[in-house]
C-alpha cells in the first residue's frame, strides 16, 4: 500500500536514489535537499510502499512572478501567493500508475487552502522525465506559457529548453 507522508532528513539517500533513476543520472546536492525538509517539511512529500520511497514533490512559494526567480537559493518561502513545483521524482516500476498525480493534487488541494493564485512548474522537452511532466501537466490543465533558454535550474546547471506551464487557481 502507498502512503504520502512529509520527507524526513533520513529519507535523503533515497531521495537521491529516485532522483537519479528520474532525471537519469543527476540528483539535487545533498544539502540543498536538507535544506528544503528542514525549512519547508509540509512542502516536502514523499510516496512511500513498505519502507521504499517511490516518488516525491517538493514546492515553494513566491509573491511575485518575475522573469525567472525559480533558482534554488537559501530563500524558499512557507507561503505566497503562487506555488512553484521545484522538483519531482518517481521510480520507472511505478511511472504508469498514479503517484504522481496524487502527489500533485495534494499540493493543488494545500495551494488552493492557502489562497494561492496558480501554479507554475517548468519542464523542458527533450528528457525522458520531461515528457512524463507534460503527460501530467496536460492531463491536470496546466497551460503552457513560454520558452525559456538558458536558464539556471540549479546553481551553475543550466538549460536551454524548458516551459513555464501554469495553472490559475482562482
Amino acid at each position: 500500500m502507498v502512503i504520502l507522508r512529509q520527507a524526513k532528513l533520513r529519507d535523503i539517500e533515497q531521495i537521491q536514489q529516485v532522483e537519479k533513476e528520474y532525471y537519469e543520472g543527476f540528483n539535487c546536492p545533498r544539502k540543498t535537499l536538507e535544506l528544503w525538509i528542514e525549512k519547508l517539511p509540509e512542502n516536502f512529500i514523499i510516496a512511500e510502499e513498505g519502507d521504499q520511497i517511490i516518488a516525491f514533490i517538493f514546492f515553494e512559494y513566491f509573491n511575485e512572478i518575475k522573469a525567472v526567480p525559480f533558482i534554488h537559493e537559501p530563500e524558499h518561502y512557507a507561503d505566497g501567493k503562487y506555488v512553484y513545483i521545484s522538483e519531482i521524482g518517481i521510480v520507472d516500476e511505478f511511472r504508469g500508475s498514479d503517484i504522481l498525480h496524487k502527489l500533485l493534487d495534494r499540493v493543488i488541494e494545500k495551494s488552493k487552502n492557502d489562497g494561492c493564485k496558480a501554479i507554475i512548474w517548468l519542464t523542458g522537452s527533450k528528457s525522458k522525465h520531461d515528457k512524463i511532466e507534460a503527460n501530467i501537466l496536460r492531463s491536470n490543465k496546466f497551460t503552457r506559457k513560454k520558452n525559456i533558454k538558458h536558464w539556471e535550474a540549479y546553481p551553475n546547471y543550466f538549460v536551454d529548453d524548458h516551459y513555464i506551464w501554469i495553472k490559475d487557481l482562482s
